[in-house]
């Protein structure tokens, strides 16, 4: 087929989606990028709140009027927030369009709909789109775009702390992508951290403690194939709480044994430990899900995200002990009591509060 013919098909299915992402069929902070011979063809869900000085009445929505008013600036701000790049060259996008088609019954809407084409120095290589339109919410702080070159695929995931993703990239830079993205999701998971914090501050040795974490490793690893690979799945209603109740539990268990005269067996904790990583290991499937997997790369894509995990916990366990170490060598045994006491109250206090807010929630 003539190229010309291709790029002008492209062209109108490009359009054809603006359509039906502007009748919301296109979810939030969603898109999709069309290689097309020398072009790429991008259709994008943008969230409202990421543009500045443009929603006249301040309601976090933007109305027909309130684009036709502003659509330079918009037009500007999308154009300097979505940037795309190819062997250092960037790319300006052209043809830009923009819609917003409220729900029926409203005159307003949170997200805004563009549609445009960047040219490519080659289409058969990889390139990188870099984004810096994040909105308020923490729902609004992501982009998954999926790009398609004939029957390849490859899936972009930008937040602010990894906000560029280059398609069709080789093996090597799918695998650091993820590992980087479960070290994030790590990072910023306040549940996770604090039950990991619950783990370390049980007063034990280096080597139990290593393998304390082993065997949460194991088990979220387990339970984490099963969501991706075996279709398993439970609802964030049900889990959520679950996850909260696990930092409760341990928390209380870890106090129970520290008032008695004779410890139980090791493998008593371990096995809750285990047990209670299974339930954060189907947090975590639910989470890489939500975010999405390279439909070309899924394995690698999972092995990356399982050890960005892992590099994370590991961190935040060797920060931890660390800070325990510390205060050992200042005040002696006192400090460290004093410090998984600490520990241990609070896991129980936020643990019970995240569990009633989860439950009362749904």
């Amino acid at each position: 087929m003539p190229r010309l013919i291709r790029t002008v098909l492209a062209a109108l299915c490009a359009l054809t989606l603006l359509g039906v992402a502007s009748a919301h069929l296109m979810v939030a902070q969603r898109g999709t990028l069309n290689v097309v011979d020398n072009g790429a063809f991008i259709v994008m869900s943008l969230p409202v709140s990421a543009l500045k000085g443009v929603d006249d009445d301040g309601d976090g929505s933007l109305s027909t009027a309130e684009l036709s008013t502003h659509t330079v600036s918009i037009g500007q701000q999308v154009k300097a927030g979505l940037q795309l790049t190819q062997a250092g060259q960037a790319s300006t996008l052209e043809g830009l369009l923009m819609d917003v088609t409220p729900p029926e019954g409203q005159t307003e809407t949170s997200q805004l709909v563009v549609m445009g084409r960047y040219a490519l120095a080659d289409g058969t290589q990889p390139f990188t789109l870099t984004s810096s339109l994040w909105g308020d919410t923490e729902a609004e702080r992501s982009l998954n775009i999926t790009a398609t070159r004939g029957e390849q695929k490859s899936l972009l995931i930008l937040t602010p702390n990894l906000p560029q993703g280059t398609a069709f990239q080789p093996a090597g830079q799918v695998l650091t992508s993820y590992l980087k993205l479960g070290g994030e999701h790590v990072l910023s998971g306040l549940d996770h951290l604090l039950f990991l914090l619950v783990v370390v501050s049980a007063g034990w040795g280096w080597r139990r403690l290593f393998l304390a974490l082993s065997v949460f490793t194991v088990g979220h690893a387990v339970s984490l194939a099963a969501v991706v690979f075996g279709g398993l799945s439970a609802p964030a209603s049900i889990v959520e709480p679950a996850i909260a109740a696990t930092i409760v539990g341990l928390a209380l268990y870890d106090r129970w044994v520290a008032s008695r005269t004779s410890l139980p067996p090791i493998n008593l904790r371990l096995g809750l430990v285990f047990a209670c990583s299974l339930i954060h290991g189907l947090g975590l499937g639910g989470a890489l899900l939500s975010l999405g997997l390279d439909p070309a790369r899924q394995g690698l894509s999972i092995l990356g995200f399982n050890l960005g995990i892992e590099a994370g916990q590991l961190g935040v366990a060797l920060l931890a002990l660390g800070v325990l170490a510390a205060l050992r060598g200042l005040f002696g045994a006192r400090g460290q009591q004093w410090a998984t006491g600490l520990a241990t109250v609070t896991a129980v206090v936020v643990g019970g509060v995240w569990f009633v807010q989860r439950v009362a929630l749904g």
